[in-house]
């Protein structure tokens, strides 16, 4: 782990890291953001060469995410990493 969670999400990382199909998870530095909000929220944003990048935030705090799987595979991964975080975050 090259950084820290941000802690609420630590259990559906766990989650999400248990698909075979995802190489590696690679957290990025957490930040502050101007938007405040007292929910979790979780969403993928871009592909990247090697994957896709997710942010995930609550309150102030935002962390992007980097998911390392094959891009082929890339859209039925984002459908089930979407589906952890539907359970996960209510």
């Amino acid at each position: 782990m090259e950084h820290h969670i941000i802690p609420e999400f630590e259990k559906l990382l766990l989650e999400i890291e248990k698909n075979p199909d995802i190489s590696r998870i690679i957290p990025g530095r957490i930040s502050r953001q101007q938007k405040w909000s007292s929910t979790m929220r979780f969403r993928v944003t871009i592909p990247t060469d090697s994957g896709f990048k997710c942010i995930m935030s609550k309150g102030a705090t935002a962390q992007e995410l980097f998911v390392i799987c094959n891009p082929k595979k890339s859209d039925s991964i984002k459908d089930s990493i979407l589906e952890s975080v539907k359970s996960f975050i209510k």
